[in-house]
């Protein structure tokens, strides 16, 4: 079979902390990424926010627009005094300890499950989960990939063009920000 061009378009797949039971049946429900795709329906509650290392504690501070938020480190101590401090003025609580579980009944969040068994009251958390390409085709092609903030994204031209000559890459897996109609215009583009 052979093609005069190809179109990669085969989006992302999350990628959850190891460890937290709970959080995978909650995704897209109770735990979400951003408040104004999918979570505004929790503004004014008690909000979670999630963050992995490398990524920096700032979507703490955008949660907090929408509630009352606790930022979980979850045993990682990656914010420095400087973004404590912007974070404590803007009243978000700080929590250091790991993460077990997310408590609730079904894909309702009522709380989080620290190490050592205290609880958290939360009615939704949000995290930026890390991404990977849905498909290994582009790194079978041998597209060069470029580091985004979730995860690597193809690299593309203006034009959609990998770095593989008539291989183009739309969408979630060629774009630093995921959002579906912004990957729809993408392919529009491509």
């Amino acid at each position: 079979m052979s093609a005069g061009k190809l179109i990669l378009a085969f989006g992302v797949q999350e990628g959850f902390p190891d460890g937290i039971a709970g959080m995978r049946e909650r995704w897209g429900t109770s735990v979400l990424h951003c408040p104004y795709c999918h979570g505004y329906e929790f503004s004014g509650r008690k909000l979670g926010v999630l963050i992995e290392a490398p990524h920096p504690p700032d979507h703490a501070m955008l949660i907090a627009e929408w509630g009352q938020a606790t930022l979980f480190l979850n045993g990682n101590n990656t914010v420095d005094d400087e973004a404590r401090a912007r974070l404590q003025a803007r009243g978000v609580a700080i929590e250091p300890a790991r993460i077990v579980a997310l408590e609730g009944p079904g894909q309702d969040l009522s709380g989080v499950r620290l190490e050592g068994g205290r609880i958290v009251p939360i009615d939704a958390m949000f995290m930026v989960p890390r991404t990977r390409p849905g498909s290994p085709i582009a790194e079978q092609l041998g597209c060069a990939f470029d580091e985004g903030p979730a995860g690597p994204v193809i690299r593309t031209d203006a034009m959609k063009m990998t770095t593989v000559p008539s291989v183009f890459a739309a969408g979630d897996a060629a774009m630093m920000m995921h959002n579906a109609t912004l990957a729809s215009a993408d392919g529009v583009m491509a």
